[in-house]
């Protein structure tokens, strides 16, 4: 006899076909049309109309869990009875509910309570049904052994709800909701996005033939909604209804848990079984939230507010989208290496060091670990190109809606440094070509500092020094830097106005500088000196200064650059924008900061009058970077310098009388022209 243990050998008897489609059909025809019933009398919804629904959806779920137990067990009178009682009790707790709203009368028509009620038993009868249509599905039978271990009937509930058996039900009848009933904008998106994540489940299919095909169709699918997501954010920053803010929270959410069970999944990969269990309660979640959007209560808002004045919204937002995007490049990347490995936590450290470059592949601190596996993960090409494509496409529709020309290149320029000079280069074209050119970013982020990079790290710093003599620090931080795309996308720029809403981000407003900041990039500057020194003597074999195993430059690289700018940037709605920028924690950006300041670089303007008469004061408030004093500054000289200053543009753009323009190398050189 068959164990309940899935075999993807085992044939499927045509009986047991003929019944796993009628049920099917039947059952999302029923529920489908009480969904569509209890909608449609909403507005005149009577105890009548209540009792019928509860009890026909309680006595299908009651028969179906009866026959399921009856047909999971061997056939004595026992467990007949067993079988029968549980559908007498089922039904019995809806008539004693029912029978309790009636005498205690505290039925008042279509209110939250009914509403729950009906979710509840609607997503317990699709539980039912895929516990049912998994076991007769299959055409073998568990004996009363398989279920002596509580891991034994997790393994059941997890193949259910993991099945394509529960999947196609639960998505059709999404499927007739979304046709009969008339939703806002943003329903139908969260109900396609639910749809769409259900029909790429990774183990749709039931084997692991799917798993990684389906996880990479499934990250797709879900930065495009992301996406869509974000661009409704950035336009209603004074214009959100609070429910739809409430609803975005939760699909996030519902994105987050879904993830982490597919991470969880691909690392314990026992196909479908306990290692699952948590990805069917996030199918289940997911049908439970797509319900309750499509079972309002009370009137809708009327009061748009936007999420300005609500900075844990967005927080929230950064932060399960972060987490999300990274397990699931997790889980892509681990997936594709799973045959190499076992499971568990020490594989997924032997597979962070493989990403490394480490050739010691065991640690013996957990803290080390963890901070080594969150930045191997986000130095990774699938990481970055997951968030490049999210964000790049944000600098799209940015492009779309400016006007300047230059400002358009200037983005333009950013997405392809962010394709090439991030993502392609370091991870297909090889450190060997870095050994040569002089492209690199920070010390430790390609590899350990051996002898022959030298000339190419010098010669970075001197490329970019030079760059920022003729065209100010934007040549680096809004151009070659990949916050150049995180900071330029319509989200970002909307997060502008977070550097005067947050109270932190005041203190911290201004062209210099503040006394703290400076001691942050003084010791930035001290210790990437020492790693890099302690990083060329390890990789030159004349001592060992190696972190359990990690070269110490590559593991500064990765908490500062893969970690701790990740934990920044998500808290933009509490420091403001352009952390990385503003506390000086870059050093690069502080290099050519400095640079910029001694060069040609500045913002001038046309008339400094204009800027007296200005009512506003646009340009202070579009900085990116906070400068507070750029007016004050445009009516004493005419003029703006600042090592702050990235060139991000922002302040021409918003500057209503077209009063302001970059001065670099090329204005220099036409007025030269010009005098000669």
């Amino acid at each position: 006899m068959q164990t309940v243990l899935i075999d993807n050998t085992i044939s499927f008897p045509m009986e047991n076909i003929i019944a796993v489609v009628l049920t099917e059909v039947l059952m999302t025809a029923f529920i489908s049309y009480l969904i569509f019933f209890s909608l449609k009398r909403r507005n005149k919804f009577t105890y009548r109309d209540f009792s019928i629904a509860v009890i026909a959806l309680s006595m299908m779920a009651s028969m179906l869990d009866s026959i399921t137990y009856y047909l999971a067990f061997p056939v004595t009178f026992l467990n007949a009875v067993i079988a029968l009682n549980i559908s007498m009790f089922e039904m019995s707790i809806a008539v004693i509910y029912l029978l309790w709203l009636s005498f205690s009368k505290k039925f008042i028509g279509y209110n939250r309570s009914v509403s729950n009620t009906l979710i509840f038993l609607i997503v317990f009868n699709e539980i039912s049904m895929g516990i049912f249509l998994r076991l007769i599905g299959y055409g073998y039978y568990p004996t009363s052994a398989d279920y002596s271990l509580f891991s034994n009937v997790l393994s059941v509930i997890s193949s259910s709800l993991n099945s394509y058996l529960f999947i196609i039900p639960m998505v059709a009848e999404m499927a007739v909701i979304i046709a009969i009933t008339v939703e806002s904008s943003l329903n139908r998106l969260i109900s396609l996005s639910i749809m769409i994540q259900s029909i790429f489940s990774p183990t749709f299919l039931g084997n692991e033939s799917f798993v990684l095909p389906g996880i990479i169709l499934g990250t797709g699918s879900m930065v495009i909604f992301m996406i869509i997501f974000y661009e409704r954010i950035s336009k209603g920053r004074t214009s959100l209804f609070p429910g739809d803010m409430t609803k975005m929270r939760y699909i996030f959410l519902l994105y987050t848990l879904m993830s982490t069970s597919i991470f969880i999944g691909t690392l314990y990969h026992s196909p479908f079984y306990v290692g699952w269990v948590l990805y069917g309660i996030a199918m289940v979640t997911g049908m439970l939230f797509y319900l309750h959007i499509h079972f309002p209560i009370g009137e809708p808002d009327k009061k748009r507010t936007g999420w300005i004045k609500n900075p844990r919204f967005v927080f929230l937002i950064l932060l399960t989208s972060f987490i999300s995007e990274w397990l699931l490049a997790a889980a892509i990347e681990f997936q594709a290496y799973a045959p190499f490995f076992e499971t568990g936590f020490q594989n997924l450290v032997i597979f962070s060091n493989m990403l490394g470059g480490v050739t010691v592949f065991t640690s013996r601190s957990i803290i080390v670990d963890i901070f080594y596996i969150l930045g191997a993960v986000a130095n990774y090409y699938i990481f970055l190109a997951i968030m490049g494509i999210e964000m790049g496409v944000l600098v799209l529709f940015r492009m779309k809606s400016i006007q300047w020309k230059e400002k358009r290149v200037n983005l333009a320029l950013a997405l392809i440094a962010f394709a090439l000079y991030t993502t392609i280069y370091p991870n297909f074209i090889g450190n060997a070509t870095y050994s040569k050119l002089p492209l690199w970013a920070n010390v430790g982020a390609l590899a350990p500092l051996y002898p022959y990079m030298i000339a190419a790290l010098l010669g970075s710093y001197a490329l970019y020094a030079v760059l920022a003599l003729l065209f100010g620090r934007r040549s680096y931080c809004s151009t070659l830097c990949p916050s150049a795309v995180m900071y330029g996308g319509s989200l970002g720029q909307s997060m502008i106005a977070y550097n005067y809403e947050s109270e932190f981000s005041r203190k911290n407003i201004g062209s210099r500088f503040k006394g703290w900041v400076i001691s942050v990039i003084s010791s930035l500057w001290v210790i990437m000196i020492v790693v890099s020194f302690l990083s060329y003597i390890t990789a030159s074999k004349l001592g060992s200064f190696n972190l359990y195993g990690i070269d110490v430059s590559v593991y500064f690289s990765f908490f500062i650059w893969n970690f701790l700018w990740y934990v920044f940037f998500i808290s933009i709605p509490f420091v403001g924008m352009s952390p990385c920028r503003r506390y000086g924690w870059c050093t690069t950006g502080t290099f050519v900061g400095f640079f910029s300041k001694l060069g040609l670089f500045k913002l001038k303007v046309k008339e400094p009058a204009t800027c007296v008469t200005c009512p506003t004061k646009d340009c202070v408030s579009a900085c990116e970077v906070g400068l507070g004093d750029l007016a004050g500054q445009f009516i004493k000289t005419g003029e703006f310098k600042s090592t702050k200053c990235v060139g991000a543009g922002s302040c021409l753009e918003a500057c209503p009388y077209d009063n302001i323009f970059f001065y670099d190398i090329r204005n220099y050189l036409k007025e030269r022209k010009t005098k000669n």
